[in-house]
């Protein structure tokens, strides 16, 4: 089985939570969790934490990540991920596939990263990415047509749909960010991230970080572990 490398990307200047990918769980830095279940990891060689942000340099060298220098315009609020990878693999000059991890799911297990690209190997694909089930599937959703509710599949199905028991309805996921796996040869002159053979990979929930209260539910759930 190859190793292969992480990348986190953990840019500084969050304005939802300042600090974010730095603050404390726990007494633990977020960012320090995906990196410590990387190091236990049997299928994972080395480990980059791409940023701006000097604090995040530190916590990351600290936890026995490398650091790789992003610069500020491909730091910024709207930068895509495929933006920040792309130089990361320019940076690195190294075109081989990626795990690509985040601060802001932090509660990742070193086995389910290795079920994962043990999966990702054993199969032909161009992608991975992770996701759990929802727990109300999506075709019980509406959008807004206009002042009316309508069903997000109508083209799939006739009737209301969305009134039958969810038993008879198709179970949808939700992307959590636990692992995605990315091949540069497939997004370096491509727009297109995880390619057109993305494979699942199911999770079980995965906590997202993403307001105060995500950290105080995250504190209360995983205690002192």
């Amino acid at each position: 089985m190859k190793k292969l490398k992480v990348i986190i990307l953990a840019r500084g200047g969050s304005k939802g939570v300042p600090g974010k990918n730095i603050k404390k769980i726990n007494g633990v830095p977020l960012l320090a969790y995906p990196i410590l279940a990387s190091k236990k990891s049997n299928h994972i060689s080395d480990i980059y934490v791409s940023t701006d942000d000097m604090d995040i340099k530190q916590v990351a060298l600290e936890y026995g990540a490398k650091v790789i220098e992003r610069p500020k315009e491909l730091s910024q609020d709207d930068t895509p991920d495929i933006d920040a990878m792309r130089h990361a693999v320019e940076y690195l000059e190294d075109d081989g596939d990626i795990v690509h991890l985040r601060a802001t799911t932090p509660m990742v297990e070193s086995d389910v990263l290795d079920k994962a690209i043990e999966y990702f190997q054993n199969n032909e694909c161009t992608g991975l990415r992770s996701a759990h089930e929802s727990s109300e599937t999506a075709y019980k959703s509406f959008k807004k047509n206009d002042k009316y509710w309508g069903g997000l599949f109508d083209n799939e199905y006739q009737g209301e749909y969305y009134n039958l028991p969810r038993q008879q309805l198709p179970k949808t996921y939700q992307p959590n960010g636990y692992i995605d796996i990315v091949k540069p040869k497939q997004f370096m002159n491509s727009d297109s991230f995880h390619g057109d053979k993305m494979i699942a990979f199911v999770t079980d929930f995965a906590h997202e970080v993403d307001t105060p209260m995500d950290f105080k539910i995250l504190e209360v759930v995983y205690g002192k572990n």
